[in-house]
């Protein structure tokens, strides 16, 4: 098994062309191919956005009995392909249905003078899929013949965002296990990290699975029913069912990032007061000056490698499910794990001082990643 980065990560979503405005938008993603129809893509319309290491592929229906109309009407927009780059997707393939796959796709070659890649796809359960995407030149077309590439016209703007860092998966609670043994076997990956936070009323369990050169990095969280409903209830009940909760994107400069961001419509969490007057006690320090990480409501943390300061957004989605992370590692390999704790006691401290005040929304959203 040879997955080793992801492709690139496929929404299914109500209205293609609204999608594509809002991540061109906010995000800075650039149209860079687009496939239907007259392509060869049956019954729906897809674009494909990139924006320095990242590719998002958007695809919406065209009629009601396509794939993804029956997604969006359950789940509403999200995740539907984590594409996993692989060295050999037909072998690969076939390992992971030995190892109790399902067969979403048989292996397919899409080949012209412009290049050539090799596509699988298979699936723990229908509604989250993996293409196992297996390309002859990293920089070329996305999938020739089936997608054509689109000049956009648009002046390119910076490049903020680097690679898809991980992926958080909200799965019912009682799953967890199953899932990081699916993940083992099917994908080759391997579990690397354990966390069980309580935050208040709510407890949460969290594995993480990644690949040798954590290119790949699934971040797998389940509710402990023994604790009060919080959050990952939420995402649960409005997106009916398990499904990717977060996209993490990496940056090399997370203040640039989180203010053009922020300048250009993207809704960040914003931490309590409290939170940066707890750094020092926590004995963390990185270097971006208190002010900038309380004005933009950056949060930092360290593990036993080094730093990380991260970010998250608020969802743009009706059913407030799927949200967006910027993380900016330097040398940590974890998730920023004392954040849960330290962030949940901040706003402890400043309920005691103000009965009125309330949790971010999305503040205790994710264990650990």
């Amino acid at each position: 098994m040879a997955v080793h980065s992801v492709d690139h990560v496929e929404f299914f979503v109500g209205d293609v062309n609204q999608a594509s405005h809002y991540y061109c938008g906010t995000y800075g993603f650039r149209v860079v191919a687009e496939a239907g129809p007259l392509t060869g893509l049956a019954g729906a319309r897809s674009l494909v956005l990139a924006h320095g290491g990242v590719r998002l592929v958007l695809t919406s229906a065209l009629h009601a009995d396509h794939a993804a109309s029956r997604f969006v009407r359950r789940h509403g927009d999200g995740v539907r392909d984590v594409a996993l780059r692989t060295d050999d997707a037909v072998g690969d393939f076939e390992r992971a249905l030995a190892a109790g796959a399902e067969a979403v796709a048989e292996p397919e070659t899409f080949e012209d003078a412009t290049g050539r890649v090799t596509r699988a796809t298979i699936a723990q359960t229908n509604d989250l899929v993996h293409s196992l995407v297996q390309r002859d030149d990293p920089s070329g077309p996305f999938l020739p013949t089936r997608y054509r590439p689109v000049d956009d016209v648009a002046a390119p703007g910076p490049q903020l965002l680097r690679s898809v860092d991980h992926l958080a998966l909200c799965l019912r609670a009682g799953s967890l296990e199953t899932m990081v043994d699916f993940y083992q076997r099917a994908l080759g990956l391997r579990h690397t990290y354990d966390e069980y936070i309580v935050v208040g009323g709510q407890a949460m369990a969290s594995k993480v699975v990644q690949d040798e050169t954590r290119g790949v990095t699934f971040t797998m969280v389940e509710p402990d029913p023994v604790g009060a409903r919080g959050q990952l209830n939420d995402f649960l009940d409005g997106f009916d069912g398990p499904g990717v909760q977060h996209v993490a994107y990496g940056t090399d400069d997370i203040v640039r990032a989180a203010r053009e961001l922020r300048a250009s419509g993207v809704e960040l969490l914003s931490t309590p007061a409290g939170y940066y007057a707890a750094l020092a006690e926590r004995g963390i320090e990185v270097d971006i000056d208190t002010t900038v990480l309380q004005e933009l409501g950056l949060l930092a943390d360290r593990d036993e490698w080094g730093q990380l300061v991260q970010v998250f957004t608020r969802s743009p989605y009706a059913r407030r499910t799927v949200f967006f992370e910027l993380i900016q590692r330097l040398e940590a390999r974890t998730f920023g794990s004392g954040n849960i704790k330290a962030l949940y006691e901040a706003v402890e401290r400043e309920r005691a001082e103000d009965p009125n005040a309330a949790v971010p929304a999305g503040a205790v959203a994710r264990a650990g990643a």
